[in-house]
């Protein structure tokens, strides 16, 4: 059974094997716990031998040249080069390419120019840009190389698609991945460990990799963290959860007088910081609203449930996790948190304590019991963000009204990165009770900067400054978000003075052109997206369920 996953401003792409592809699925085992889940019982829908078929047949640097004239840059391992203990095992293992290889795994897989393996490939042409298709294109061509596949490219509206994903119907699929926080286990843990794999649709399971992932999880030596990373690496380039493709820059494009842009490595986007210039024109025609676009669309604003990045940009501009970041950096800031936490002698013990006067919009009260809460939510309601604070946290408990400590499975040496993310954001009780997910409220009375007053799938979200905000008030106290179909309509509404921002995503081609439009910036955001095809690691009985 799939958990919902819609993280980080991703896409995703599906391959579905035809009835041709597949045997007879035997009778899956009845599993309990998360980790047996993610174990398969019975036969798999990919053996490690196509994964890495799959995988051989993928040229990166070609896609890269190809589509995105060498804007973009290849990825050889889900860690980017620029992150600590960062390797490139695909490049050791596959090479740029390897076609011989992939030919090799697909003839002893049982597949031959006579008996190609057929699947569907699926893409929603919509979503990210009009790249998208020329990316399928080439990957189509590509794995078609080896002689032993047949691939038919099919598109779908970005609904119906994650609908599909969601159901559990896609076996293999593309997605973009943004940092949950600042570490290496961000992009490595959330696809490749038994507990949290799910929520991502993997399903993978490897109590090999479960260990190093916790070893290398808590290590405090750098040599010996470095060490465990790259047998991860090796690990990861032989069994294959995941291919990375590529990593690809996201851009912002504002009207000349805004002013107050700044994101960061975190890939947060502040919006109580943004101003008017003395000689902008804001497209309202008042200082007091700024109107920003975007692609992206509402999928849940419920903290304990949200795992998409447009999400999580509303959950932190209406509410405050226990930390946060200073805008455009990766330095970490207090929020809801008093100071920074106590962390006992073993690493296994966070005790933080919570500011004075904290309250919730509509003027209710904040402690730490609503801590403890979103904990119980999270464990209740198994929401789709649930699997990236269990696989950490044992249990969550109040020692008084401002204390609120948080317990360990294992010593991390990145939890209070992990504190500023958006499941660590309160949720108002009164909006987000304790026996079900509110993915759509009517409105949002957080603890942050603004309280969301109205959205309109599709169309707009509207957010007012939150009179009960124990910091700053917003420099502007008004924002509209606008939902765009595409990112042409979206470059065109910029370009026509039909909203001050356009943000996430218009792609590298739009940015570019909207470069040389007079009246305009456009900034390069330091914060790539990851773009990686996923396996299913369910069985075929399972897939049936």
């Amino acid at each position: 059974m799939f958990k919902k996953y819609l993280m980080f401003g991703f896409v995703i792409l599906a391959l579905v094997a035809s009835a041709a592809c597949a045997g007879e699925a035997p009778e899956a085992a009845q599993v309990e716990e998360a980790v047996e889940e993610a174990a398969l019982a019975s036969e798999y829908l990919w053996t490690k031998e196509l994964r890495q078929a799959i995988a051989a047949s993928i040229d990166r640097e070609v896609i890269v040249d190809r589509v995105f004239e060498g804007r973009n840059t290849p990825a050889y391992h889900m860690v980017p080069k620029g992150y600590p203990y960062a390797t490139e095992p695909f490049l050791e293992k596959y090479g740029i390419r390897d076609l011989e290889m992939s030919k090799q795994l697909f003839q002893a897989a049982g597949y031959s120019e006579d008996n190609p393996f057929e699947f569907d490939l699926w893409y929603p042409p919509e979503h990210y840009g009009t790249t998208t298709a020329d990316v399928m294109q080439v990957l189509k061509e590509q794995i078609e190389e080896t002689g032993m596949c047949k691939v038919n490219l099919q598109v779908q509206n970005w609904a119906e698609y994650v609908d599909g994903f969601v159901a559990g119907d896609l076996p293999f699929f593309i997605l973009g991945w943004f940092p949950d926080f600042v570490d290496p286990d961000t992009w490595l843990t959330p696809f490749a460990s038994c507990l949290q794999s799910p929520d991502n649709g993997v399903n993978y399971c490897n109590e090999e990799m479960d260990k190093l992932l916790v070893s290398a999880g808590a290590a405090t030596d750098t040599a010996e963290r470095a060490e465990l990373y790259k047998q991860v690496g090796e690990l990861y380039a032989e069994d294959v959860p995941t291919i990375p493709l590529f990593f690809e820059p996201e851009y912002i494009t504002y009207r000349n007088g805004v002013e107050g842009v700044a994101i960061g490595a975190p890939f947060e986007f502040n919006y109580d910081v943004l101003s008017f210039g003395a000689d902008a024109v804001p497209v309202s025609g008042s200082t007091d609203t700024i109107i920003i676009g975007t692609t992206d669309e509402v999928n849940s604003l419920d903290a304990n449930d949200a795992y998409a990045v447009h999400d999580w940009e509303i959950i932190k501009n209406t509410g405050m996790a226990l930390l946060g970041y200073t805008p455009g950096t990766a330095e970490l800031v207090l929020a809801a948190a008093a100071d920074f936490p106590e962390i006992s002698a073993d690493g296994l013990q966070y005790t933080f304590t919570l500011k004075d006067g904290l309250q919730f919009a509509d003027g209710t009260l904040v402690t730490a019991d609503d801590f403890v809460y979103a904990w119980d939510r999270f464990n209740t309601l198994e929401g789709q963000v649930s699997g990236l604070v269990q696989v950490y946290v044992d249990n969550v408990e109040s020692v008084d009204e401002k204390t609120v400590v948080y317990n360990l499975k294992y010593p991390i040496g990145f939890f209070s990165a992990l504190a500023a993310t958006a499941p660590f954001v309160p949720v108002n009780p009164n909006t987000f009770g304790p026996d079900e997910l509110v993915q759509f409220p009517d409105t949002l009375d957080g603890i942050g900067a603004y309280r969301m007053v109205s959205h309109t799938p599709g169309e707009q979200l509207v957010l007012e400054a939150n009179p009960n905000y124990s910091g700053e008030a917003p420099k502007i106290p008004n924002v509209i978000v606008k939902y765009y179909a595409d990112p042409t309509t979206m470059a065109n509404a910029v370009e026509k003075g039909e909203i001050d921002i356009a943000w996430r995503t218009l792609g590298p081609i739009e940015s570019t052109r909207l470069e040389s439009v007079e009246g305009l910036t456009v900034e390069k955001i330091d914060a790539p997206a990851l773009r990686y095809m996923v396996f299913n690691h369910t069985s075929e009985a399972e897939a049936a369920e």
